[in-house]
């Protein structure tokens, strides 16, 4: 912890604010240097004449904090150990920011449960590196996108988590011809950042020739792969190109389910429409459930324009609330490239069951990078932050250290609306530490200063 470098050192002499305007130092010549010590830090100096000194300190700074002082004995060559109550201070590597949501539950694993605790961070974006370099932690998910087999769109909206304005998206394609599931690197896609959650991604319009799956995934700008790395990757966000002999759902009876009717059985539902077959399934979801693929489901087959399935009854309830997404439905069968255009089925709260919270999240954060402060800087940084969901007793938490997730400083925070929020970043929380070693010497002339720097903080 206390490993320094002394060539390092930069030396500088100057007399304490508001004392003698001369620096008799020059003239004392006194030496200062630092050394590890198992339990701290050794600071050692040199008076080579204490005729014309009546006192001498030593100080530790971390400017604009002083963290030590100490008198010390007039003599040729001493030093002193200082041995700091915690750690001293570091440059923090990153900064996150979350969203402290108070009113959002959270269930117990084990069982008996007595029900749901309430409050947790959500939503955590990095806004910040001390090196000013990304940390390359762009990722997409979401649920499946269906495009039309012939189509004409070719700008499609993904969505994800830290999409910084230069990251890159790769265009993957799944190979049909193999026993096993492989994806195939095509190309890097041209996109434009919409927010930290959203981007657009243009996907050329060959990829639309005949039914095919896709699958997007986000990479750092600074982020190089070789051809082994591009053969190992897996898609984040999957976009199914369906085939012009996909069915149809035209209508799902019912539209819309209680909270309230639901207890542990499926809800049975109608769907109708057209190009059902006996092979044909529906999947339903949510978007937050159904983010990889369209895996599973069963339907029991009426004709080629009905379907008879069984909404599972988790998908309506969350713990003692109503769930607060639609229930998404697709129809599809063992050939994956024929997917219907999903329906969506209402969730609707009642009097007992209301709708859960929805959890808040941050689309952007301004101002972006959040720059690393300094001993100079405001003593707090003023953050507008921007996103859904937001609650009055909501608050901003900053994360000044990726290598503690667990951690987190809750921010003064006012609440402008459901869409804005203000926080007050201090500058201890993210700011360029430094520690410096400070030798002053009383003369008749007044207090002159010789001063080292720590380089490597």
């Amino acid at each position: 912890m206390f490993r320094r470098s002394a060539g390092l050192i930069l030396v500088l002499a100057a007399p304490l604010l508001g004392q003698s305007a001369e620096n008799h130092c020059a003239k004392l010549n006194p030496k200062l240097d630092f050394k590890d010590a198992t339990d701290g830090m050794n600071l050692i100096y040199h008076l080579p004449d204490v005729r014309d000194v009546s006192a001498a300190w030593l100080e530790v700074w971390d400017r604009p904090k002083r963290l030590y002082r100490t008198q010390i004995p007039l003599k040729a060559d001493g030093q002193v150990l200082w041995q700091p109550d915690d750690p001293y201070p570091t440059t923090p590597e990153a900064l996150s920011l979350a969203i402290y949501d108070a009113e959002l539950p959270e269930f117990c694993i084990d069982n008996p449960c007595s029900g749901p605790s309430f409050g947790h961070n959500v939503s955590a974006v990095q806004v910040g590196n001390a090196n000013g370099e990304s940390l390359g932690n762009a990722q997409l998910h979401g649920p499946p996108i269906r495009l039309q087999e012939g189509g004409d769109l070719t700008d499609v909206i993904a969505s994800g988590e830290d999409l910084s304005t230069d990251m890159k998206v790769l265009l993957v394609e799944r190979d049909e011809a193999q026993e096993q599931t492989r994806w195939t690197f095509r190309e890097y896609l041209n996109t434009e950042a919409i927010d930290l959650r959203h981007v657009k991604v243009s996907i050329p319009s060959a990829y639309f020739l005949k039914p095919t799956v896709l699958g997007l995934i986000a990479q750092d700008a600074s982020f190089e792969m070789d051809a082994a790395g591009l053969s190992k990757l897996l898609p984040e966000q999957e976009i199914f190109v369906a085939s012009k002999e996909s069915p149809v759902i035209n209508s799902v009876e019912p539209s819309s389910i209680r909270a309230d009717t639901v207890q542990t059985n499926d809800v049975p539902v109608t769907l109708r429409g057209s190009g059902f077959t006996k092979e044909s399934r529906a999947v339903f979801g949510t978007e937050s459930t159904v983010e990889m693929g369209l895996d599973g489901g069963d339907a029991d087959f009426v004709s080629s324009e009905e379907l008879r399935a069984q909404i599972p009854s988790s998908l309506v309830t969350f713990g003692p609330f109503a769930s607060n997404e639609p229930i998404r439905v697709w129809v599809t069968d063992d050939d994956a490239l024929k997917i219907s255009e999903p329906r969506d089925i209402e969730v609707v709260p009642t009097r007992s069951m209301k709708a859960a919270p929805k959890p808040a999240a941050i689309n952007s954060v301004s101002p972006f990078p959040i720059p690393l402060m300094d001993a100079h800087s405001p003593q707090y940084q003023v953050v507008e932050i921007e996103g859904q969901n937001f609650r009055a007793d909501d608050r901003v938490v900053a994360v000044p250290d990726i290598d503690r997730p667990g951690y987190g400083v809750q921010l003064k925070t006012e609440f402008i609306s459901d869409t804005r929020l203000r926080a007050w970043l201090p500058r201890e929380l993210w700011r360029k530490h430094q520690l410096s070693y400070r030798l002053l010497l009383q003369t008749a002339a007044g207090v002159c200063s010789k001063e080292v720097f720590d380089d490597e903080q």
